[in-house]
């Protein structure tokens, strides 16, 4: 019956190792109690039944094995290499300090997986058993005997360990299972590299060993950059990062450019080893520190103030800070002598480590994959595989299409990526340049089936490539030095074996792919292959190479069926409707729109009365579109909607999207809503001089503040505000007069979504230099989405994927510019983070909708 114990420490090493990635609290061990009692016995219930096992009889056997006591009944039931694996299980000891096991059991990943586990190993008053779990590992890796099956039961604070037999059983199968498939996932791969090495490839003697240093001196300088966010009024808030950049000295000709991204974490520095190594074969490279991601995180880490969880932002920040570093790097080419004619800044490859790999692939083209996020993240499961916990972060971002991919980037390197969520194989299908990814067979962070294999499987670029090194783990491409003791041992059960010869492979294969698909040197495609790979494996660190795989091969290799889809659905993937909207379109060639005319700069009457602004552009744009995909013209019918009817004229179908400031809601409208276009707040318009009065940080006791009539706005303002004195402005014509009021003194403020109010103020032309908006984030999030018709799932996509679309961001720059990027990110900060954010719209980015307005403006 103990032997049911076995899956237990593996499934919390496995998920729980991940709290030293993504955050940890170190528990000040000395002031734990030791427990008042402890556990004397196991109490196994499997349905009706109890079975008890003294902790004596496991003691007894353990140390000299003799049978004993109640144990003698059990053994019965195994043969004699069963027992004898019983008493290997007892007697395992685990070299792992106490501060190591508290930082695992103290990040929120831990904390996690022992809610789950304690469901399964209860208390003796059949409470879940998470306290006593914790105390009992960081007790017993405390003790001197170290952290072994017998100490964590004798640390156990509750006379029983109550054991669920059923949910033991389950839990243990689906252990096995998974191991299982993951061994045969990595046996199709082996037996798949057998096959592709029966095809000779001999390396040109002439070329040189890519293991090695090659001829080119190094120029290594370490640059400073700025992506700032800003205000809506343009006030920057700093956000400095540093870059190491490695330059080939000799060269005649600009060098082509690698990007390292480093993992959560890390730190540039922790991959010099492979920027000095590619630049010495010619390759300017350049690795930036992430600095919501990097070595603050790990600083954070050490000093235990950080749970697991990250700014969500990230996941949009670290790509668009490396388009932005390539950027200023074209600029500075221009300028700095000691930068001209030196890189290649149009022919860019990207190599990338964990959360880098994440970075990697969405520059080459991998969207943030925002519905699976959603979907996925609703409801998550107890998995083996951790990864997810980090990449559902994400799923707190507002549905946008955001601009990741660059088209600078020519080639990727993904090593132990997370993918299975953040991009799926709806992202993963989009990538069209040459891409490899570099896994390790025992990760224990990112499990390498579902985070690497099968997504090396989704992959429809010609030209991929897939590694894979036995037995590495998730850290031995990062060599980031640490004196932290704790640190060191922990990364050492990362790293898996060896993780110096690891990093020689990485070097190699890299440079190889580097050089075949950045430099366009053709003979070096001859190391990218099984039989190169082959040639450098050794012991203890083997290493296999295919270009191909398939799911039968795996599924042939386990013997039946993969357990875990190798294509996971989406699991509330709607049916389209009959007679969908672009089928009406499509017949009658109009596409009927409403747009709101007193919501400059999204839609307002010009001095001519025609209907003009970012809405009317943009929809006129999508017909454009329409017309392309429909192959016949669309032509569009506009008509004003006002804060009342938007909701009716679509209800009725008299047209088929409204656009304007409108947010999300849930309230039985009976609509459906786009992929939100446009991010903004609540501020509050005040005068300059005036933020000491009118600070939206105090009470505004006695402050008369403005406000749309019946909004969201108002409710918000009396909700958080009791004592102010909140005055509303009806109609249409609400904000206006508001702002017309504000100007004359009858009132001290005026509350709305800042992008709306500066509009307003610009119109009635107050001087920029008199008025200003409180406080610099906003103090509710709202996200814009166009309205449409309930039910049509494909009408729904239509409109989402045409807000993907080049046209559509050549909309909203010249609407917007790049001057409001920084602000939607300063918002995206706010929104995504603050857990007390308020607003319907920040409610529903995080599965929690408190209000339900009459209107949001």
């Amino acid at each position: 019956m103990v032997g049911f114990l076995r899956p237990i420490l593996p499934t919390l090493a496995r998920g729980a190792l991940v709290g030293w990635l993504v955050g940890a609290g170190l528990a000040a061990l000395a002031f734990l109690p030791k427990p008042v009692q402890a556990a004397e016995q196991i109490r196994l219930t499997l349905s009706i039944l109890e079975l008890t096992l003294s902790l004596d009889s496991l003691e007894t056997y353990a140390e000299t094995g003799e049978i004993t006591g109640d144990l003698r009944f059990y053994a019965r039931f195994l043969n004699d290499q069963e027992k004898a694996d019983l008493r290997q299980f007892l007697q395992q000891r685990f070299d792992v300090s106490p501060q190591v096991v508290s930082q695992i059991f103290y990040s929120q990943i831990g904390e996690r997986t022992l809610q789950e586990l304690g469901e399964i190993v209860r208390t003796d008053t059949n409470r879940s058993g998470f306290s006593a779990l914790r105390g009992a590992f960081i007790l017993a890796a405390s003790d001197p005997d170290g952290l072994s099956v017998l100490n964590i039961i004798r640390r156990y604070p509750s006379y029983s360990i109550r054991l669920n037999g059923e949910q033991l059983l389950a839990l243990r199968q689906e252990f096995v299972t998974l191991l299982n498939y993951r061994d045969a996932a990595v046996e199709a791969i082996a037996q798949e590299s057998a096959t592709e090495t029966t095809t000779p490839v001999s390396i040109p003697t002439d070329l040189p060993d890519i293991r090695l240093p090659g001829p080119n001196r190094i120029l290594r300088r370490t640059l400073e950059f700025r992506r700032d966010r800003q205000t809506l009024q343009g006030t920057p808030i700093e956000r400095p990062f540093d870059v190491d950049l490695f330059l080939p000295i000799g060269r005649t000709s600009p060098a082509p450019v690698v990007v390292i991204s480093h993992g959560l974490g890390s730190t540039r520095g922790a991959f010099s080893y492979l920027g000095e190594h590619l630049a010495s074969h010619g390759f300017a490279v350049v690795i930036p520190d992430h600095i919501g991601s990097g070595e603050q995180a790990r600083e954070a880490l050490l000093s235990g103030i950080l749970g697991s969880e990250i700014n969500p932002v990230e996941f949009i920040d670290r790509p668009l800070d490396i388009q932005y570093m390539l950027d200023e790097l074209e600029r500075r080419s221009q300028s700095d002598p000691s930068l001209q004619g030196r890189m290649d800044l149009q022919n860019v490859g990207v190599i990338g480590h964990s959360f880098g790999g994440y970075t990697a692939l969405a520059l080459a083209g991998a969207p943030l994959n925002i519905p699976r996020l959603r979907q996925v993240c609703e409801q998550p499961v107890f998995s083996l595989n951790a990864a997810p916990i980090l990449q559902c972060t994400a799923s707190r971002l507002p549905q946008f299409s955001y601009p990741l991919a660059d088209p600078r980037v020519r080639a990727t390197v993904a090593i132990s990526p997370i993918t299975s969520v953040a991009l799926g194989p709806e992202g993963m299908s989009q990538i069209e340049v040459p891409t490899f990814i570099i896994a390790g067979s025992n990760d224990f962070i990112a499990s390498v089936v579902p985070e690497q294999i099968h997504p090396f499987l989704w992959l429809d670029t010609p030209t991929k490539y897939l590694a894979l090194m036995v037995p590495s783990g998730h850290t031995s491409a990062d060599n980031t030095p640490t004196d932290n003791a704790a640190t060191n041992e922990l990364g050492e059960l990362l790293s898996g074996p060896d993780p110096r010869l690891g990093r020689e492979y990485i070097r190699a294969l890299t440079l190889a792919f580097m050089q075949t698909h950045l430099a366009n040197q053709a003979e070096y495609a001859d190391y990218l292959s099984a039989n190169y790979a082959q040639s450098i494996s050794q012991e203890p660190l083997t290493l296999n190479l295919v270009r191909s795989l398939t799911a039968e091969q795996i599924e042939t290799a386990y013997g039946g069926p993969a357990p875990i889809p190798v294509i996971p659905a989406l699991p509330n993937l709607a049916t389209p409707t009959a007679n969908p909207t672009l089928d009406q379109i499509a017949e009658t060639g109009v596409l009927n729109v409403a747009i709101r005319p007193d919501a400059p700069p999204f839609g307002q009457v010009s001095a001519s009365g025609n209907l003009t602004g970012f809405c009317t552009d943009l929809l006129n744009a999508f017909a454009a579109d329409l017309t392309q995909q429909l192959e016949r013209p669309v032509q569009v019918n506009a008509i004003a909607s006002t804060l009342d009817n938007r909701f009716e004229l679509v209800r009725d179908r008299t047209v088929q999207v409204e656009c304007g400031p409108n947010s999300i809601r849930t309230n039985g409208e009976n609509v459906a809503f786009s992929t939100p276009f446009f991010l903004t707040g609540t501020h509050l318009l005040i005068r300059t001089g005036d933020e000491e009065r009118v600070n939206p940080f105090s009470n505004l006791r006695g402050i008369r503040v403005g406000v749309q009539a019946e909004s969201i706005t108002q409710q918000f303002l009396q909700q958080r505000y009791p004592e102010a004195q909140v005055i509303g402005f009806d109609g249409v014509d609400g904000r206006r007069q508001g702002i017309e009021a504000f100007r004359q003194g009858a009132i001290d403020t005026f509350a709305s979504d800042g992008i709306l109010l500066l509009a307003e103020a610009s119109r009635q032309n107050l001087p920029t230099s008199q008025v200003r908006l409180a406080p610099n984030t906003p103090l509710t999030c709202d996200p814009y989405s166009m309205i449409l018709p309930e039910g049509d799932r494909e009408w729904e996509t239509t409109v989402n994927q045409f807000i993907g679309t080049p046209a559509f961001q050549q909309v909203w720059d010249r609407w917007f510019g790049q001057e409001l990027y920084p602000y939607i990110f300063l918002n995206l900060d706010f929104c995504a983070t603050d857990p007390n954010a308020t607003s319907t719209t920040a409610s529903a980015m995080q599965g929690d909708r408190p209000i339900q307005p009459a209107e949001t403006q």
